[in-house]
């Protein structure tokens, strides 16, 4: 109860949740964790007035912002306190235009029309509903990466209350060791009570979805020995009814393989220097449950200078594998392509992102595009089953902002080459198939990476923001990297507050 005598009782909710809390999670796993008490802070004052007390009596804890996180705990504290960033909502930009300061309760969708409205843009998240806080510490993977770098590269200054509860701006001046761990650190260093991010003018880009028709996947079902019996129901008659639709899309040119969408993905990668225009794009597959397909989709988002007609070189060899089934490729708003991504991630089911980094190659990628398809028969009839995997390229262009204002703890080098994030993300419904959904991903994964690791192919980074909860992302940092955050951790939290007391999220 000193939370309440501290912040006052409108500010500390105990024992009955406020009444927006659960939904405020974008996945139902999160959802279901019940926290004792939870915390809305209206200033940094408040936050730290609540890290004291939580450090006082070692009670333990989670930090939430927008509540994007996949697995139980990551943000919501099963029977401890969930200190809510959401009031700490501030937009503002300077007078000379050149920062933003975001608080961490903001989400993106907000943040790219407030600044839209002003003539600028932030790197920032790709989805509406995603929180600023935890997208920002974790590295941030945005639509314009390619151009700008990573999100967290471009954080002038973080406000921060440390374990002590101190207030502190931290930035390359004044704290450089802190402030290269906070660009990745997630939030094992303080709590994030204000960013100050780089504001850049941006017109209008080029851009959208692109999904395709897969003619090859029943084939390739045969080669692998899976089979699916004949049977009397509803379903299979739709599924037997949409691969006649395929075939006749093939006839039409409306179709494309497996195979030519890797090996176009992997041109992009290989040209990727010779087309500035571009600033980011990615490839899916994901499996429809009713209609029993895989199809494909590409996302991509260029300047629209030159003019889309002179046909940016990243985009050539995907425009050679024949017409999308549908596509949305148009001069619009970097907001508008953000709301556009908004139906892809609709929040109140059950997630896992689990993510593997690797060195492309087409031929090994068609590999797992098989492992994929043949675990999507250990999953395809659980209620709500969506399987999906995501290759992203993190292009050496992104990795090089890596040096700006002292880098960042990631840890590449200039012999990691064209690298990629590769996102096994599965969506369904029921919590009784919790366990079912994470050992296939669990298989897919295992197979995946002694694949790629035969190969010469695997590479030890994990990205935060996509990682699940078994996987050690600090690890991927590198030795040298995660002892320098250790030894960082040690220096402005040697009681090991946000070590010892948050146990949800990501450790150093």
């Amino acid at each position: 109860m000193e939370l309440v005598n501290v912040l006052e009782s409108e500010k500390v909710h105990y024992n009955s949740l406020p009444d927006d809390f659960k939904d405020s999670f974008h996945c139902n796993r999160q959802r279901d964790v019940v926290p004792a008490c939870v915390v809305h802070p209206l200033t940094p004052g408040d936050v730290s007035a609540a890290v004291k007390t939580i450090s006082k009596h070692n009670c333990h804890f989670a930090i939430k912002s927008g509540g994007h996180a996949m697995f139980e705990g990551a943000s919501n504290a099963d029977g401890g306190i969930t200190i809510d960033l959401k009031h700490l909502d501030t937009l503002e930009l300077s007078v000379d235009g050149q920062t933003a300061r975001v608080g961490p309760g903001q989400r993106w969708g907000r943040v790219y029309e407030f600044f839209e409205e002003k003539g600028k843009v932030v790197v920032g998240g790709r989805v509406s509903n995603v929180g600023v806080g935890g997208f920002l510490l974790g590295g941030g993977i945005s639509f314009l990466g390619r151009k700008y770098g990573w999100a967290s590269d471009n954080v002038r200054n973080y406000e921060v209350v440390l374990a002590n509860g101190s207030i502190s701006n931290v930035n390359y001046e004044s704290h450089p060791d802190l402030y290269w761990a906070l660009r990745g650190g997630a939030g094992n260093f303080g709590i994030v009570t204000a960013f100050d991010l780089e504001a850049y003018e941006l017109g209008p880009v080029w851009g959208g979805n692109n999904i395709h028709v897969l003619s090859d996947p029943l084939a390739r079902r045969t080669t692998l020995g899976i089979q699916r019996p004949f049977s009397f129901s509803l379903r299979y008659l739709i599924q037997s009814l949409c691969q006649l639709g395929i075939q006749v899309a093939t006839l039409l040119g409306r179709s494309t393989t497996s195979t030519a969408m890797i090996e176009a993905l992997e041109d992009m990668i290989l040209n990727e220097k010779g087309d500035e225009s571009y600033f980011q794009y990615f490839l899916a597959f994901s499996y429809f449950q009713t209609p029993g397909v895989v199809a494909a989709n590409v996302l991509h988002v260029h300047s629209a200078q030159p003019a889309p007609s002179s046909k940016p070189l990243a985009m050539l060899d995907l425009q050679a594998i024949g017409k999308p089934a549908y596509s949305t490729s148009s001069v619009r708003s970097l907001r508008s392509m953000v709301q556009e991504f908004d139906p892809y991630n609709v929040p109140g089911f059950r997630f896992i992102f689990h993510e593997i980094t690797l060195r492309f190659n087409a031929t090994v990628f068609q590999q797992i595009f098989d492992l994929f398809l043949e675990e999507i028969e250990a999953v395809k009839d659980l209620p709500g089953m969506f399987p999906t995997i995501v290759m992203q390229p993190i292009s050496e262009i992104v990795r090089v902002g890596n040096n700006k204002n002292g880098g960042n703890p990631f840890g590449f080098s200039d012999d990691d080459g064209p690298i990629c994030v590769l996102s096994i993300c599965p969506q369904w419904n029921r919590a009784e198939d919790d366990e079912a959904v994470k050992a296939s991903v669990a298989r897919l994964s295992e197979m995946t990476m002694v694949l790629l690791e035969k190969e010469g192919l695997l590479h030890r980074w994990v990205y935060p923001n996509y990682a699940s909860e078994v996987q050690d992302v600090f690890a991927g940092y590198g030795e040298e990297n995660r002892g320098k955050m250790k030894k960082i951790q040690r220096k402005y939290d040697p009681e090991g507050v946000f070590d010892r007391l948050q146990p949800g999220y990501f450790k150093v």
